[in-house]
């Protein structure tokens, strides 16, 4: 077999031609003299030409030897250089990476998601933290994290995740037994639960064209559980104005709820995904951020795709390229 394209034959050459001996070249690469002379007499087999003037003493480079060792040095420095790039980038494609996400989102939805990550990556721990916010990610407290609503802190990387649609619904069973709100005013004879968590703020109007109105129940019952909220209504204990898409859409499509309030809606808000800029320096994060970004983009567009037929959606009042990476 032709050794012409054995690097380490080439190495053997190079570092004989430094060391000056096969002895000395041996003893550098760790291997027998045998194994040094053996590798240079099969190169000089396969080029047809001496590299080393083998009857003198010491031994010498050959015309073609020598040109043989300018040339053959730069391909060896770039091939060294190309294994140590390679193993550093399987190296930075290691370790952990906290992310933040709200927290019903990460109980009955994330899991899946990143199990197809794991699935391409699997040198790379996620660490699910909830409910952090823009300032949490500019301290480092996480590497990525879910924002609701644009960024404005500065120091962030962010890309699209997404808009989160938020629904007017309650159960068959509430709505058979109290009745189904058509318009706001009349949520003043409902009892209503107000999601009054850290990830959005409280809804207190609905919009429908444009026109709006006050948000205000009967009886009001608050919590930070968006989950507690979901298990409430399917228990036909009230209404809600503003659940996730992603918290309900099974329960659109199976008929556990429906929609109140014909037309009118909490405007959809954009989501984000964010990086600190500091951990943006970082392989796995800038991996894994758009892997993530774009995963979660299909996530929720299919959730919209799906309940389509059941439930007019609100449309985007201002386009967002969901391609774009861009810095706060």
């Amino acid at each position: 077999m032709s050794r012409i394209d054995d690097l380490n034959a080439w190495r053997a050459f190079v570092v004989f031609a430094k060391a000056g001996t096969l002895s000395g070249a041996a003893k550098v690469l760790d291997v027998e003299v045998s194994s040094v002379s053996r590798a240079i007499a099969a190169l000089e087999k396969s080029l047809g030409c001496e590299l080393i003037r083998h009857a003198a003493r010491p031994l010498t480079l050959t015309d073609a030897g020598k040109t043989a060792l300018k040339r053959i040095e730069p391909i060896l420095r770039a091939h060294e250089s190309l294994v140590e790039s390679l193993m550093e980038d399987a190296k930075a494609l290691e370790g952990r990476i906290r992310l933040s996400s709200a927290p019903g989102f990460a109980s009955r939805r994330l899991a899946g998601i990143l199990e197809r990550f794991y699935a391409v990556h699997p040198g790379i721990t996620i660490e699910i933290l909830s409910g952090l916010q823009a300032a949490d990610v500019q301290k480092g407290l996480c590497e990525v994290a879910t924002l609701t609503g644009m960024p404005t802190l500065p120091g962030l990387v962010c890309m699209s995740r997404g808009r989160n649609v938020y629904l007017p619904v309650a159960s068959p069973g509430y709505v058979r037994r109290h009745g189904m709100p058509v318009s706001p005013d009349q949520l003043r004879a409902h009892t209503g639960f107000i999601y009054a968590g850290p990830v959005r703020a409280e809804t207190k109007e609905l919009f429908r064209g444009g026109r709006r109105e006050a948000v205000q129940f009967g009886q009001a019952i608050r919590s930070t559980d968006i989950l507690a909220i979901r298990d409430a209504l399917l228990k036909d204990m009230g209404v809600a104005v503003d659940m996730p898409l992603v918290q309900i859409h099974e329960d659109l499509l199976d008929g556990r709820l429906v929609p109140i309030l014909p037309g009118w809606f909490r405007p959809p808000v954009e989501c984000f995904i964010a990086a600190g800029r500091a951990a943006w320096h970082m392989r796995r994060v800038r991996v894994f951020f758009e892997w993530y970004a774009r995963a979660m983009q299909e996530v929720f567009a299919s959730y919209e795709a799906k309940v389509s037929a059941i439930v007019g959606l609100p449309h985007d009042e201002v386009a967002v390229d969901r391609n774009e990476i861009f810095r706060t």
